[in-house]
C-alpha cells in the first residue's frame, strides 16, 4: 500500500511539472516586464489572503528605534529609492482570466507613510493597531510606514510588511539597503541585475528543476500512515475566531546548556532544540511525531541580495517510540535534519497539494507545531550617528497560518553570554497561555535533563 501512494504521489508531481531533471545555468531577465508568474511562496501567501480577506496573520510588524541625529524625511526618501530599485515593493497580485494568478510590476508605488510627535508607549499602540488592518494585495503595495517622532534625540520607524514579500533573510537584505540608500542620498543606486520576478516566472518556466532525488525523499518521507497530531488542541476551549492568536515570550534558563549539548554531540542548537522539543512531544504520541520548519531556498547567488519571499517549509519525521535516551534522538533529528535541507527545494505546498484524497490534504495535518530559529546577527538598519534597536509586534494572529503553535527561537550573544528567547504564537482556538508556559517548562527542564543524560 505504501508503495501505491508513493506511486501515485509520484505521478502527480510529475503532472504538476515537479519532476525530472534539474537545469542548470543563470536566470534570464523575464521576457514581460509588466508581469510575472508568482512563485510557490507567493502563491501560497496570496491563496491564503484571497480566501480570508480580512486576515492580518500574514501581517509583520517590527518597530525599529533609532537614537541620536536622524532624519525621519530621510530615510523615508531611502526608502522610496530602494521601492524603485526592488520591483517587489511595487507589486500588485492578481487573478488572471485563466485562473492562474499573475503578478503586476507597477511603474511607481508610493509606500502609505505617515509622521507623527508622541511617545514611545503611544508609538508603539499606534504601530500595532496599523498591523491589524489587511492589506490588499490587488490594490496596495505590501509596506507600509509609520515614522515617529519620540524625543530630539530618537525616532521610531515602524514596518509593516505582507509575507508575500518577506522571508527570513529579508530584514538584512532590506537593512542594509536602507543603510546605502540613507548614507548615499545624493548617489543613483545601480539597478540589479536580477529581480524577484525574474526567479519566480523562470521558476514556473522551469518546474523540471526539482531533481528526482528530492521527489523521491518526500515521497517516501510522506507516505502513509501518517503520526497522529501531537498536541491535544481545542480542549476545553470557547470558539473563537480561528486566527485569534496570544504569545507567550519565555526565556530559556538552561540557555547556556543547549549550547553545550550541542557542542558535545556536533550538531547545531537549533538541532538540539529539536531533539529536546521531540521529546516533550513524545510524551503525548505513541511512536512518532513530526515538526515543522522553515528554510530558505536562497541558494542561487541571484537571490542573496533580493528582497522577497523564499521560504519553503520541511517535515521532521522523528522516532520518540520508547522514549529513546538524547544521544539517540539528537542524532535522529540531525539526520532527518540533514536528509530535508539537502531535498529543501520541492515546495511544500505542491506536494501537499499533490496528495489530495490522500490521508494528508492540508498542511494541518502535516504538523501542528513549526520552529524557526532566528540567529543572532540581525542588527537591523545602522545609520550615521544613531544606534538601533528593534523588536517584533505581536498582530493577534496566528504568526503561521493554519499550525496552531509556532515558536520562534531568537538567539543572542555568543559563549557564555548566549540567550535564548522563544515567542510562542499560539491559536487561541487550540491552546491557553498555561498550556503553552507548561509545555515550555518542560522543553526547558529536557534540555537540562538532556545536559546531564537524565533521560
Amino acid at each position: 500500500m505504501i508503495a501505491d501512494r508513493q506511486t501515485l504521489l509520484r505521478q502527480r508531481l510529475v503532472s504538476a511539472g515537479l519532476g525530472g531533471a534539474a537545469k542548470a545555468g543563470s536566470i534570464p531577465a523575464r521576457t514581460n516586464p509588466q508581469q510575472a508568474r508568482l512563485s510557490f511562496p507567493q502563491q501560497h501567501a496570496w491563496r491564503y489572503q484571497q480566501a480570508h480577506p480580512d486576515s492580518v496573520s500574514n501581517n509583520l510588524g517590527l518597530l525599529i528605534t533609532f537614537t541620536g541625529r536622524v532624519d525621519e524625511n530621510a530615510i523615508a526618501a531611502a526608502v522610496d529609492r530602494i521601492v524603485e530599485r526592488h520591483e517587489i515593493l511595487r507589486t500588485t497580485y492578481h487573478l488572471g482570466a485563466d485562473g492562474i494568478p499573475f503578478q503586476r510590476i507597477e511603474q511607481s508605488m508610493r509606500v502609505p507613510r505617515s509622521f507623527d510627535s508622541v511617545s514611545g508607549d503611544e508609538a508603539t499602540e499606534l504601530a500595532k493597531a496599523a498591523l491589524r488592518i489587511p492589506f490588499d494585495l490587488e490594490t496596495e503595495a505590501p509596506l507600509r510606514l509609520q515614522f515617529f517622532r519620540t524625543g530630539a534625540d530618537e525616532v521610531m520607524l515602524a514596518l509593516i510588511v505582507h509575507h508575500i514579500i518577506w522571508d527570513g533573510a529579508t530584514f538584512d537584505v532590506l537593512s542594509k539597503e536602507l543603510e546605502r540608500a540613507y548614507e548615499a542620498s545624493s548617489v543613483t543606486l545601480p539597478d540589479l541585475a536580477i529581480q524577484y520576478a525574474d526567479i519566480a516566472q523562470w521558476q514556473r518556466d522551469n518546474q523540471t528543476q526539482i531533481v528526482p532525488d528530492d521527489m523521491e525523499y518526500w515521497t517516501e518521507r510522506l507516505a502513509a500512515p501518517y503520526p497522529p497530531k501531537t498536541l491535544a488542541v481545542g480542549a476545553g476551549l470557547a470558539a473563537v475566531d480561528p486566527e485569534a492568536a496570544g504569545r507567550v515570550d519565555y526565556r530559556l534558563t538552561s540557555s547556556l546548556e543547549l549550547t553545550r549539548l550541542a557542542s558535545r554531540h556536533r550538531v547545531t542548537p537549533f538541532v538540539a532544540f529539536i531533539a529536546c522539543w521531540a521529546s516533550v512531544l513524545g510524551k503525548k504520541s505513541a511512536d512518532e511525531v513530526t515538526i515543522g520548519t522553515t528554510v530558505l531556498t536562497r541558494d542561487r547567488p541571484e537571490a542573496e541580495n533580493l528582497i522577497g519571499n523564499f521560504a519553503n517549509h520541511i517535515v521532521l519525521r522523528l522516532p520518540v517510540g520508547h522514549h529513546p535516551a538524547s544521544a539517540a534522538l539528537i542524532a535522529a533529528s540531525a539526520a532527518e535534519f540533514d536528509a530535508g535541507f539537502t531535498h529543501r527545494n520541492l515546495p511544500y505546498e505542491s506536494v501537499v497539494e499533490t496528495l489530495g484524497g490522500q490521508e494528508i490534504n492540508a498542511p494541518p495535518n502535516l504538523f501542528d507545531s513549526l520552529v524557526v530559529f532566528i540567529p543572532s546577527g540581525t542588527d537591523g538598519p545602522r545609520l550615521p550617528g544613531a544606534t538601533t534597536q528593534w523588536q517584533r509586534l505581536h498582530n493577534e494572529a496566528t504568526q503561521f497560518p493554519l499550525v496552531p503553535l509556532g515558536l520562534e527561537i531568537f538567539v543572542r550573544g555568543r559563549g557564555a553570554e548566549t540567550t535564548i528567547n522563544i515567542e510562542a504564537t499560539y491559536a487561541r482556538n487550540a491552546f491557553d497561555s498555561e498550556t503553552i508556559s507548561e509545555l515550555l517548562s518542560r522543553l526547558d527542564s529536557a534540555i537540562h535533563d538532556a545536559v546531564h543524560e537524565v533521560w
